[in-house]
């Protein structure tokens, strides 16, 4: 059977290329043309004009939202078939066939226009502008990271009449929330063939990208939209969107938290965890102020020492190592090295250790490192200072010396920092090692908020603390590769799908300290 084909066109303000853009779509002999006029755009009627003169049908809006015109014009559709085009950009004849061909044959209900040329030649260049960091975290969240930045976004685009009934036509409103449910219903989508088609402005310049440049409004809105689409899937599947925990003993925490203090706690356990005291000194470089340095552990026997002297060269007032899950020699190193020494027999799972470490730690100022490799003092200190001198949470400057294309990790820790409106933190977060936060700030928002430290970051800011970027330390180099962490034969890997099921319950925090929610009721 042959699908009827409906055209919906979005038209701009030029008439003579609305006429153009409506000759060619007359080539594939539609069904029926619908041209979407915004009224701003119409003062003098010509684009009305131009498409009745050709034969379409028009629906004039006066919404400044040009996409909830789209929801009228896909309800008063009759085709079988949907084909959205910019009334900006004239298309051939001949590519409007060729893309259509996999939903006409029923090979496909969605169909995306392929824009991986243009995502691999700006990826290796600069940072990405803000929507294609969206786009790409989105569709690797659900599964298609193979579609790297396609979507219901970017025209043209087409999509069956039953595909639109199923997702929603209010869903239009919000593409982005459309895109999500096509994805999520698992409607069968193509993406194989490629149009030149990038509307103006679609994506920003390489200034305009810059992490240093400041967000505007409309990028503010876009991820607003993102942020309502995620909400409704969060809904769905949890937090953290089913993804890994990384064996946190979370139940620890939760024990420890009815406790007043480390000690109470460590009694009515039964004597586990152990806890060796150490020795510090009181400094006196930090403005009166005093530090402690936190480092989890688990089979380090070969790092611990110098770790620990290089932490001893900046004064602290005491080192808090906590051992979990180790059978070597790590925690006789770090005892007789002169740390404070907490040991759990079991693994705590990823950051657990920091936490505690952070309970117990007494300083005005907490640094946090990790012992896969010793840092010099002199690129632990200027955390240190920072917080001695007024920032509430220093950062490692990983933008410093940031590689191109941005690797899946860094994009998520770019993504949550925009949607927390703090773009030039770039990729700096609570996730790098070495770090520190002020006492002020500890207590703030918790020592238990270390657990995640996504989420960490995410409630630092958001609550008004003072979060920077101070120093760059490389800490991908000399890290300890663990194969079965790091490495997958498909897919990403366990310790980043960890990560990113932390930046989703970070995003769920989110989402609900700003009372979003998806916004969009389907009749």
């Amino acid at each position: 059977m042959n699908k009827l084909i409906s055209i919906i066109i979005l038209a701009s303000d030029n008439a003579d290329t609305l006429a153009n853009v409506i000759a060619s779509a007359r080539g594939i002999s539609p069904h029926e043309i619908i041209v979407l006029i915004n009224e701003n755009n119409n003062k003098d009627r010509s684009l009305k004009k131009a498409a009745k003169k050709l034969g379409c049908k028009v629906i004039v809006t006066k919404q400044t939202n040009r996409n909830e015109g789209c929801v009228q014009a896909a309800k008063k559709a009759n085709g079988d078939v949907l084909l959205f085009l910019d009334g900006n950009t004239i298309l051939p004849t001949s590519q409007l066939h060729q893309f259509l061909q996999p939903i006409l044959e029923g090979k496909a209900e969605v169909v995306l226009n392929n824009l991986d040329r243009s995502y691999f030649e700006r990826r290796v260049k600069h940072w990405p502008d803000s929507d294609t960091v969206w786009r790409q975290v989105l569709n690797d969240v659900l599964g298609h990271t193979d579609f790297n930045i396609d979507s219901l976004l970017s025209m043209p685009h087409a999509i069956t009449k039953k595909a639109i009934q199923a997702i929603g036509y209010e869903s239009l409103v919000n593409r982005v929330l459309a895109h999500m449910r096509a994805l999520e219903q698992r409607w069968r989508i193509s993406r194989q063939y490629s149009i030149d088609a990038m509307s103006p402005g679609e994506f920003s310049s390489a200034e305009q990208c810059s992490y240093r440049s400041p967000l505007s409004d409309a990028e503010k809105q876009n991820m607003r939209n993102y942020l309502e689409a995620l909400a409704e899937w969060l809904q769905i599947h949890g937090v953290r969107g089913g993804y890994n925990d990384g064996g946190r003993r979370r139940d620890i925490i939760e024990q420890i938290k009815k406790h007043k203090s480390f000690s109470d706690y460590q009694k009515e356990s039964g004597g586990n965890p152990l806890i060796y005291e150490g020795w510090g000194v009181k400094s006196s470089i930090y403005n009166g102020k005093q530090l402690s340095v936190v480092i989890p552990v688990q089979n380090e026997e070969k790092t611990i020492e110098k770790v620990i002297q290089e932490a001893r060269k900046i004064e602290p007032l005491e080192i808090i190592v906590v051992v979990n899950g180790s059978t070597d020699n790590t925690e006789k190193i770090a005892k007789q090295l002169g740390a404070t020494v907490i040991v759990y027999k079991e693994a705590l799972g990823h950051d657990v250790g920091r936490a505690i470490g952070a309970f117990v730690a007494t300083g005005d100022i907490i640094l946090f490192t990790d012992a896969d490799f010793a840092i010099p003092a002199h690129d632990l200190h200027p955390f240190a200072q920072a917080v001695a001198n007024g920032l509430d949470v220093a950062l490692n400057d990983l933008n410093f010396n940031i590689l191109f294309p941005l690797y899946i990790v860094n994009v998520y820790k770019y993504m949550l920092n925009l949607a927390c409106h703090r773009k030039d933190l770039g990729v700096g977060s609570i996730l790098a090692v070495p770090h520190a936060i002020s006492r002020r700030c500890l207590d703030g928002i918790g020592w238990e908020a270390l657990l995640n430290p996504c989420r960490a970051n995410a409630k630092a800011v958001l609550e008004g603390y003072k979060v920077s970027c101070v120093h760059f330390v490389d800490v991908m180099s000399p890290n300890r590769i663990r194969p079965d962490q790091h490495f997958a034969a498909t897919g990403h890997p366990q310790a980043v799908l960890r990560i990113i099921g932390d930046h989703l319950e970070a995003i769920s925090y989110l989402i609900g300290q700003l009372g979003i929610d998806s916004g969009f009721h389907d009749e």
